[in-house]
């Protein structure tokens, strides 16, 4: 995995191919065939691995803290996952939009992975602090804010300051779950 993120962040996700992974790896073509299926296999494994790694980032925010200072301590958390792991944050947001990562099976992956955060969601919910949110929603509605300057951030990390910007992405992710 890290010969293909290596290859990625060098040439971008054109450049993964598996004799490119070969090459790097040290494995032989006939190996990563074997282990991953295809160019597709490697790129979803990669995908699973760094995705899982991204919402870990923030699941040490889920605590019995209040709902108003958790949800931007997640936005938070997620941005400084992109900052730290800016290969890897690209990486999410490139495979995703270029029809690379099969859809049979992301969707329960996606489920699975971020169950903590539908559970305390759920759970602050029924407690009233947050208004009602349903599941797929939380990182296509609720985090939008944070994907956008995540995406503008790696594209132009020097000319955007996620820093300055951050208390009001924080304070947008929590606008829109405020009950």
């Amino acid at each position: 995995m890290s010969a293909a993120l290596r290859i990625v962040s060098e040439g971008g996700l054109e450049a993964m191919t598996i004799s490119r992974l070969a090459e790097v790896s040290g494995a032989s073509n006939g190996s990563i065939y074997h282990h991953f299926g295809s160019r597709g296999g490697v790129v979803g494994a990669l995908y699973r691995e760094s995705f899982a790694e991204l919402v870990g980032a923030m699941l040490p925010a889920l605590d019995d803290r209040p709902a108003w200072t958790v949800v931007p301590d997640l936005a938070g958390r997620f941005l400084d996952w992109v900052v730290a792991e800016p290969t890897r944050a690209e990486f999410v947001y490139r495979a995703s939009v270029a029809g690379l990562i099969e859809e049979n099976g992301k969707a329960e992956f996606k489920a699975r992975v971020m169950a903590p955060l539908g559970e305390w969601f759920a759970a602050r919910t029924a407690r009233g602090e947050l208004r009602p949110v349903p599941l797929w929603a939380l990182d296509a509605v609720v985090m939008a804010p944070v994907h956008e300057c995540a995406r503008r951030y790696l594209a132009d990390p020097e000319g955007f300051d996620l820093k300055a910007i951050r208390p009001e992405v924080e304070y947008a992710v929590w606008a829109i779950v405020r009950p």
